[in-house]
């Protein structure tokens, strides 16, 4: 039980944080119409919330690696509930950037990568499955809400509602304390022969010159990757040191430089294109395919309730199977449900169901896996900072299909350039994951194992 408490303040803390500010689809046109917007200025509040958030995420990242979880999550709530107030007060769009820009942006940027770290830290080796459950947490708030706010938006109006977002955004404050609590957990082996070799199989890679004299997390457990980069992104130093370099192999400039690093930072990019493109845009695109505003909301909680499932069922099957096959699986989903999404219309409502249950599992799933995946390759007391780093890549993907999205469908009345968008980046993650990801060895071994004890 004590070793489940972190992952269940992570889990009630994203809810919270999250299900407000991605209202944002059900709020966007109410600004529009308030303050006499065309769609290119409405989204301008959430391009600039993703770019701040860009922006900031190296230097919170740091600052993860050098003060406590604790304080940072706690300042970082009571910013996102400062910049509900700001936006209840709004006069003008420009009060709405600010709100979104600078409160909103930095508070949630702090939550989520104080989440990530922390989930991380605690859970090394075995950090899919955690990381699936505190991702679900985002998930689930904003699949509670999204039908609650549709049905009240036009009686309370959004500036009543952003004081409620307000306070609820205080009531995360006591799960903070509950998900820093504790130390890291320690997953037992599951036989003394597999700990055994998996100690072999680190201490060879450490031999070879790369690893540090620190214990391997991961490969020892029995349950985690058998990844050569833990800790410390001893993989990433596995490529050759540039001419007259003197770094440490688990130097942050010197992982920063790998090209390992910079493939996984281009897929990332990659996800927050796949994500915000779809999850952003296609309530309008449904809108204008003839399908009702209050439904194309429940469509895109029903897609939240499948991006529940996804993070806990991908994050714990990559823990098992490899982040690379699990995330192939997933971006096929991703792909099938964004086609179908986009080309249903209101008389095909069970396609675009169906649609919005395959990419919200898909996409749940991809990013427990990319956020696992990262913490396999690198792990370490860097780790915090290297993570600030990538986290710059999803709100970047974010701001290139939504300025892509509103810019074209002013000029062309249409969202369709946002999938053309999505499947090219989903493109690029799937090739940054095979090239760069968590190599798995012994996957075969493993299937033939759990083949032979099936019945018949």
């Amino acid at each position: 039980m004590v070793r489940s408490l972190p992952v269940l303040g992570a889990f009630v803390v994203g809810a919270i944080a999250y299900a407000p500010l991605y209202c944002f689809p059900l709020l966007a046109p109410e600004f529009e119409t308030t303050f006499h917007a065309s769609r290119e200025l409405g989204q301008m509040p959430w391009t600039m919330f993703l770019l701040v958030s860009a922006m900031a995420s190296p230097l919170l990242g740091r600052a993860f690696d050098v003060f406590g979880d604790r304080l940072l999550l706690s300042m970082g709530v009571v910013l996102i509930a400062l910049g509900w107030l700001v936006a209840s007060a709004a006069t003008d769009v420009a009060f709405l950037i600010a709100a979104y820009g600078v409160f909103l942006a930095l508070g949630l940027q702090l939550t989520f990568v104080g989440t990530t770290t922390a989930v991380a830290r605690r859970y090394a080796g075995v950090a899919g499955l955690a990381l699936g459950i505190a991702y679900a947490g985002p998930g689930i708030g904003v699949a509670v809400i999204l039908p609650l706010a549709a049905g009240a938006l036009s009686d309370v109006g959004w500036r009543s509602m952003s004081l409620v977002f307000a306070v609820m955004s205080l009531s995360a404050l006591p799960f903070v304390w509950l998900m820093t609590t504790g130390a890291a957990v320690i997953v037992p082996v599951r036989s003394p022969m597999r700990a055994a070799s998996a100690g072999a199989a680190s201490a060879g890679a450490a031999s070879a010159g790369a690893a540090s004299a620190a214990t391997p997390r991961g490969g020892e457990t029995g349950r985690g990757l058998h990844e050569t980069a833990a800790p410390g992104a001893i993989a990433a130093s596995q490529e050759p040191l540039p001419p007259g370099s003197r770094s440490r192999p688990d130097a942050l400039r010197r992982t920063l430089r790998t090209r390992r690093f910079l493939i996984l930072l281009v897929g990332a990019v990659g996800i927050g294109c796949i994500d915000e493109g779809i999850y952003q845009m296609s309530p309008r695109h449904a809108v204008a395919q003839g399908i009702s505003p209050d439904l194309a909301a429940v469509l895109l909680a029903v897609s939240c309730y499948a991006y529940v499932v996804g993070q806990v069922a991908g994050g714990g099957l990559s823990d098992r199977y490899g982040r690379r096959y699990i995330g192939l699986l997933c971006a096929a989903l991703i792909a099938a449900g964004a086609t179908a999404v986009f080309a249903s219309n209101g008389s095909t409502l069970a396609v675009a169901a169906a649609g919005y249950v395959a990419y919200g599992f898909g996409i749940g799933a991809t990013i427990a896996i990319r956020s696992a995946a990262f913490s396999d390759v690198f792990g370490g007391h860097n780790f915090g900072a290297i993570f600030g780093v990538i986290a710059v890549a999803y709100p970047t993907g974010g701001i290139i299909v939504m300025n892509i999205g509103s810019i074209l469908y002013d000029r062309i009345g249409n969202y369709w350039p946002v999938y053309g968008v999505v499947m090219v980046s989903l493109l690029a993650w799937t090739v940054a994951l095979v090239i760069a990801g968590p190599r798995r060895h012994g996957l075969h071994a493993r299937l033939a194992h759990v083949r032979a004890r099936l019945p018949g």
